[in-house]
Order: structure tokens, then sequence, then C-alpha cells
């Protein structure tokens, strides 16, 4: 089996008290609350993880999560994950996050992901 740290997902062997990569003390992982960890879990290289803590954080309405949503959406994930970071940011429902949504439909080319913005933002009038 293989064990990644929590704080920087670089492969760590399961003896590991402290990552040999970000120095990061692996048992202050169990002390964080459950939204940090969600937080810390959007940068799983597994895709299936990140789209849980994504769509979770959205239900959340974590305002904690805003910014890293907002950057995911920006450095151009593939269709489905930023559908589900426009989601999850239209949820969280803050001028922050509505703002993240409008600029990323005036940047992308994807009309698929005009289309589902679109009709999010129409939904909502």
């Amino acid at each position: 089996m293989k064990w990644f740290c929590p704080f920087c997902w670089k492969e760590v062997k399961d003896s590991d008290e402290v990552c040999p990569f970000c120095k990061k003390d692996l048992s202050k992982f169990h002390d964080l609350e459950f939204e940090e960890k969600l937080i810390l879990s959007l940068k799983n290289p597994v895709s299936q993880n990140r789209l849980f803590a994504i769509q979770t954080l959205g239900r959340l309405k974590s305002k904690k999560a805003a910014s890293r949503l907002c950057e995911m959406l920006k450095s151009n994930p593939d269709t489905y994950e930023a559908m589900e970071l426009i989601r999850a940011l239209k949820n969280i429902n803050t001028p922050f996050s509505t703002d993240c949504i409008k600029e990323f439909l005036q940047a992308t080319s994807n009309k698929i992901l005009k289309r589902f913005v679109q009709e999010l933002l129409d939904a909502e009038t």
C-alpha cells in the first residue's frame, strides 16, 4: 500500500512520523477539523478524492475554501472538475465566489462550461 503526506501529497513510508518533503508532523493531521482536512485534500492526486472534497466543501458552504476552489478553477481543470468547482463556489455564495465564477465565464472558451455557468446564473433569477 502507498502512503501519502496529507499536507503535500508526496509519497511517504508508513513508518514516517514527519514528512521528508514538507517536514510536517504527520500526527498533526488527526488534530485538524474536518473542513481543514477537506481543504488539504483538494491537492490529492486522485481525481475522485478531489471531487468528493470539492462537493463536500460546497455543501458545507465553506468560506475558508473559496479562495482555493477559485485558484483550482483558474488552473484549467478538466470539464467535469470545473463544473463541480463552479457548483461549489455557487453554493458558497459570497461576493468573492460569485466574482470568481463570473471571471471564469469571461475567460473560458469551453462552450460546455459557458452554458453550464450561464444556466446556473440564470437559475437564480
